[in-house]
Parts: C-alpha cells; sequence; structure tokens
C-alpha cells in the first residue's frame, strides 16, 4: 500500500494532547480530506482513496481521537447502488489495512449535490449493513446538509420527526457528531452551502432545539462557517444564547468544545 503522507511523531502526538488539555478542550474530532471518494469508479482513484482514507484512521489512533467524519462520496454516473456497496467495501479495506482499532469512521450526511450519494440516512443504514464493520460506523449530521437533502426540521414536531427518522434507520445512538450550519439553499435544494447560524433558509429555531436537548449533550458539535476567529466567537456566544438550564456543558462556564482540527490534523 502507497502511503503518502510524513508519519506523525510520537512526540508531536503527545505535544497535541497535552494541548488539548491545557486549551480545555474535551474532545476532538477529525475530517478526512475532501477528495477521498470511496465510492469512485475509477479504479487509480479508488485505489489512492482508501489508501489516503487508512492514512486518516492511522493517524487519528496515533493522535488519540476516536472519530473520523467523511463524506460518503460519488457514483460519478456508476449509480448509487454501486456507489453505497462500494462505500462499504471500501471501509472495510480501510479497516482491514489500518492499524486504528480505536477509531470509528463517521459518515457525514450530505446534501446529495451531483452524484453524491449518503443524503438519506436510509442509504447510511444501507452502507452500515453492507460492511463487515458495523460496530466502527457512525454518522455525523451536518444541519445544512440534512436541510438541503429535504429534511424539514424548522419547527418542533419536525425536529422530532427527524430524529424519529435517524432512530428508524442508522439509530440515535450512532450519531457522534454534528456540523452547525445554516442553509443558503432552500428544503430540498441538495445545494451544500453554508450560512451564517440564523441568516438562512433553517433560522435559530432549530438550533435552539439542538443545544438543548439532552441527548445529545455529550456530543462534540463542530462550527464550519464562517471560517474566521471572529466569526466562530460570534456563532458561539449566539449558541450559548439559546442554552436553557443550569449551567448546562455548552455554557461560557461549562467545559469549553472548541472547533475540532479538519483535514488532517
Amino acid at each position: 500500500m502507497l502511503r503518502k503522507t510524513k508519519p506523525i511523531p510520537p512526540e508531536e502526538a503527545e505535544a497535541f494532547q497535552e494541548n488539548l488539555k491545557t486549551q480545555g478542550i474535551i474532545c476532538a474530532v477529525i475530517h478526512a480530506n475532501y477528495l477521498i471518494n470511496l465510492a469512485s469508479p475509477k479504479k487509480n482513484g479508488l485505489r489512492y482513496s482508501r489508501t489516503a482514507f487508512v492514512e486518516e484512521l492511522d493517524r487519528a489512533q496515533v493522535l488519540g481521537i476516536r472519530d473520523v467524519i467523511f463524506h460518503p462520496g460519488a457514483h460519478l454516473g456508476k449509480g448509487e447502488a454501486y456507489a453505497l456497496k462500494t462505500i462499504a467495501a471500501s471501509l472495510d479495506w480501510s479497516f482491514d489495512h489500518a492499524v486504528a482499532p480505536d477509531v470509528f469512521a463517521v459518515l457525514e450526511v450530505t446534501a446529495g449535490q451531483g452524484s453524491v450519494v449518503g443524503y438519506t440516512f436510509a442509504q447510511l443504514a444501507e452502507i452500515m449493513k453492507g460492511s463487515s464493520h458495523p460496530e466502527r460506523l457512525a454518522v455525523c449530521i451536518d444541519t445544512c446538509h440534512t436541510f438541503a437533502a429535504g429534511y424539514d426540521f424548522r419547527t418542533r414536531e419536525g425536529y422530532e420527526n427527524l430524529l424519529r427518522n435517524v432512530e428508524e434507520t442508522v439509530g440515535l445512538s450512532k450519531v457522534r457528531a454534528f456540523h452547525l450550519n445554516d442553509s443558503k439553499g432552500d428544503l430540498g435544494s441538495r445545494a451544500d452551502r453554508h450560512e451564517d447560524i440564523g441568516k438562512g433558509k433553517l433560522g435559530q429555531q432549530p438550533f435552539r432545539f439542538l443545544v438543548n436537548d439532552e441527548r445529545f449533550r455529550e456530543i462534540p458539535a463542530v462550527l464550519e462557517f464562517p471560517g474566521t476567529d471572529g466569526g466562530y466567537r460570534k456563532e458561539l456566544k449566539l449558541l450559548r444564547s439559546f442554552v436553557t438550564g443550569e449551567r448546562p456543558s455548552t455554557s461560557p462556564q461549562g467545559p469549553r468544545r472548541r472547533r475540532a482540527p479538519r483535514g488532517t490534523a
């Protein structure tokens, strides 16, 4: 197997963990390289994607991070059934070749733009079912993607319907991360276009539901937009203002959950 990235020295991994503790960060996640396509119908593309994904898993293990979030893949004209089957096979290949027994591969629900699959929780469940290692798989719910894919959770009823759908397909216990983004696109637009929280088509209400949901109290949530330190501070302040109850884990006085590393850590 051809490796492309430089191994992380033990002293750097130790320094990384110490820095997390120093900064009060209690949980970190990794987002895999966006160029990885575990559904690629092209032989070389699939080989390179699988190798790159193994490296992501191995680096997470070295850094002591348990979750590698990734976009399932795109069929590039080969068809969704082909993609879902190939992704499951790619994950099995990756787990078999990686030295990362403690790391989960976390499937991110997508907006369904272009030939990208994984835009329904039923599809994510099919990938899990097709894998020989379902215990190593989990799910990341991106709020923008979910809305753009056609799930309307702007009301309390819609929010509970969404979670019921998740429970009936992948299972709520499989949710290991959230990406909190508003959406520039309308419901069902299939447009992967993020917006500031409260300024897009989703609005503020879904985020109020989410930050106060006890079922996800210990699940990390990552901001991906607008992309500047000042913007993130503003977004965090807004999210914290939505929280009710005494000393919730997302309050400024509680443990801090900062934006985690993206790409290769």
